[in-house]
């Protein structure tokens, strides 16, 4: 239980830390989606299409369901990767930016002689 005390602005900014809110795919999920909806399209091509091979229509809608899902999976994992590479440079970026304010922060907190920043 709490004993009736808020913890004041100063001490909340002191004790603040920094932090990136970085957007990242679930990369697992994004690709069995992928390989989901690549399944799902191979096997109504292999249904709508003609069955060119003598092994019969449910194979021929095998075959094409699988290249599908590998399709999927592929197109999905390229998708993925490139939106990670995205995400984690914006969040160096980011970071880059709070740690360079942080630095001008406490240069300007030295320069007025007072070691808290209050003024």
């Amino acid at each position: 239980m709490s004993d009736g005390t808020e913890p004041t602005p100063e001490h909340v900014r002191d004790s603040a830390i920094p932090a990136t809110y970085r957007r990242a795919p679930r990369t697992e999920r994004f690709i069995l989606t992928g390989v989901g909806i690549g399944l799902l399209v191979g096997l109504v091509l292999g249904a709508i299409l003609p069955a060119g091979t003598g092994v019969g229509r449910g194979v021929a809608m095998l075959l094409v369901a699988l290249a599908g899902a590998l399709a999927g999976g592929l197109i999905t994992g390229i998708q993925a990767a490139v939106i990670e590479y995205v995400s984690g440079r914006f969040a160096d970026r980011q970071r880059e930016a709070i740690d360079a304010q942080a630095a001008t922060d406490s240069e300007a907190d030295a320069g007025d002689g007072t070691a808290d920043g209050s003024r």
